[in-house]
């Protein structure tokens, strides 16, 4: 009879691990969001007046506006993305880039 109840304890406290288990990692999960945060405030403004090494020079660099990038950048004037560059999910993840300057 003791075994049988050690055996009905044991499986009562698996069931009880795995039921708080899946509820913990249940209440864990978040629903995405789109962009990263601050991403529109981001600019290469007056604070950070310059573009990281020479990427206003480079074919494919967002800063170039004569590159690559520039005909197909997010928002950039005469590219099909303008007309929806004020949606929240077009933030682009270059907009972090003349944050992170080393000098």
């Amino acid at each position: 009879m003791t075994k049988l109840v050690r055996d009905f304890a044991l499986g009562a406290m698996c069931v009880a691990t795995l039921a708080l288990a899946g509820a913990t990692s249940g209440l864990a999960m978040q629903n995405p969001t789109t962009g990263q945060p601050g991403a529109p405030a981001n600019t290469c403004g007056p604070d950070n007046p310059v573009t990281p090494g020479k990427s206003a020079n480079a074919p494919g660099s967002p800063f170039n506006p004569n590159g690559q990038a520039g005909a197909v950048y997010a928002g950039n004037p005469g590219t099909a993305s303008l007309a929806h560059s004020n949606s929240t999910a077009a933030v682009s993840q270059y907009d972090a880039a003349c944050v992170r300057l080393s000098h």
